[in-house]
């Protein structure tokens, strides 16, 4: 249990750096005047962020269930 606890702080952490990345890039990347490409945007950004979501808990499922 307590490997399942240390791979999943991982996970955690690794979440917690993309996200830190991904507030850097929202930052610097300057705001479009066009309120639908902001719309745009938004929505691939989420897109994004789900997508990685999704490759955490798959992982996450692989350490609980014991790789099989």
């Amino acid at each position: 249990m307590s490997n399942v606890a240390k791979n999943l702080d991982n996970v955690n952490r690794t979440l917690e750096k993309q996200n830190e990345i991904l507030k850097k890039i929202l930052d610097v990347i300057p705001r479009p005047e066009n309120k639908f490409t902001r719309v745009l945007e938004t929505l691939v950004l989420i897109a994004g962020v789900l997508g990685i979501l999704n490759a955490a808990d798959i992982v996450r499922n692989w350490i609980i269930q014991g790789g099989h």
